[in-house]
């Protein structure tokens, strides 16, 4: 049996416990230290799973550990990440991987000096409808890919669960660059590679300086597929997103919470529509006896599962750092072609190779 890989986890807020939850679970890993500058919350974490604990985020990623697990705000992600970079370790990073597109350059020339892999947290690729999409999509059920359109809002307010969530000194931005980025990794994800970006923000509502309560989006893929976009800080109705995905024959739709696909297609041009859903109950018992932190936590454990086998050479749908960078550079192409009223075009950087459409 191979040696499990041994894990700093930086950050011991709500998404740090989650993802102690998910390593605890994996016998591929072993959580070997936790890191807050929070005492308290150190502590709390290092005693429920019997681990040692470092106040100083330098001194636990100087431990010996394989990787590291970071889950800060992103103020801090392009230092950690490069300091890791420089001590041989390989990094799995919470969205967005920074604030900018400059910090995410940094980081991914630091990994690559290294030799190291770089993950980046979009943990949505690992949700059951997301997975039926991709599925569906490759299998060429509803045909030729041919365009995206995709949502995801909260109401803000108390979904604002930490005041630097508004902050674009840590942030870098508003509402793309929060729940947004997830959206934007997604159809990306299904599209392909982006090369023009049109698009606007407006932040009439909760006014905190340079962060959007709204953002919407139109990309260009290379080879001419379009998808639309929109990430909201004014969603009244509560949490949630969808991504519709329309091919030459149907469409893929799917959509959280509650966590449900469909697709309908037609077997020649103008003939009967046939549908097919999926519901998930099991899934949505579980859900709501543990509450979505169940489903947080068994999308982080596949997510793991495949940021190990990317360690080990492997293909996965995890996200890379190319991912995690191209996500932010899209965000920010939005903030551009707001302020200048035309398009932005997009250049394919790093590794090109690290995404592709869909398509059967």
């Amino acid at each position: 049996m191979e040696k499990p890989i041994r894990i700093a986890l930086i950050g011991c807020g709500e998404i740090g416990r989650l993802r102690a939850a998910a390593l605890a679970q994996l016998p591929s890993f072993q959580l070997s230290l936790v890191s807050d500058n929070d005492g308290s919350r150190a502590k709390a974490l290092a005693d429920r799973y019997g681990l040692r604990y470092e106040l100083d985020w330098r001194a636990a990623i100087a431990h010996d550990v394989d990787a590291v697990v970071v889950s800060t705000p992103p103020w801090l992600h392009a230092q950690m990440c490069m300091e890791a970079a420089g001590l041989g370790k390989h990094v799995l990073c919470e969205k967005p991987l920074a604030r900018n597109p400059l910090e995410c350059r940094q980081i991914l020339q630091a990994m690559q000096k290294a030799g190291r892999y770089l993950g980046t947290g979009f943990n949505y690729r690992f949700y059951p409808a997301i997975k039926v999409l991709r599925q569906t999509l490759r299998s060429g059920l509803i045909g030729e890919l041919d365009h995206i359109r995709s949502y995801a809002g909260h109401p803000g307010g108390r979904e604002f669960t930490h005041p630097w969530v508004h902050d674009v000194n840590v942030m870098g931005g508003g509402a793309l660059l929060d729940n947004g980025i997830h959206i934007i990794d997604l159809t990306r994800h299904f599209l392909g590679e982006v090369d023009e970006v049109k698009g606007f923000r407006t932040g009439h509502v909760w006014k905190y300086a340079g962060c959007e309560d709204n953002g919407f989006a139109l990309l260009k893929s290379p080879t001419g597929k379009v998808a639309t976009l929109q990430a909201s800080w004014s969603e009244w109705r509560g949490y949630r997103f969808w991504v519709e995905v329309f091919g030459t024959r149907g469409c893929v739709r799917v959509s959280y919470p509650p966590m449900f696909a469909q697709a309908t297609w037609h077997e020649t041009p103008g003939s009967r529509l046939r549908r097919q859903s999926f519901l998930f109950p099991g899934f949505q018992i579980v859900e709501r006896l543990r509450s979505y932190r169940w489903t947080v936590v068994r999308s982080f454990m596949e997510e793991l599962t495949a940021f190990a086998q990317a360690i080990a050479g492997m293909k996965t749908e995890a996200a890379t750092g190319y991912d995690g960078l191209r996500a932010v550079e899209i965000a920010n192409a939005v903030y551009e072609s707001s302020e200048s009223g035309r398009s932005v075009f997009l250049t394919v950087q790093g590794n090109p190779d690290s995404v592709s459409p869909m398509t059967p």
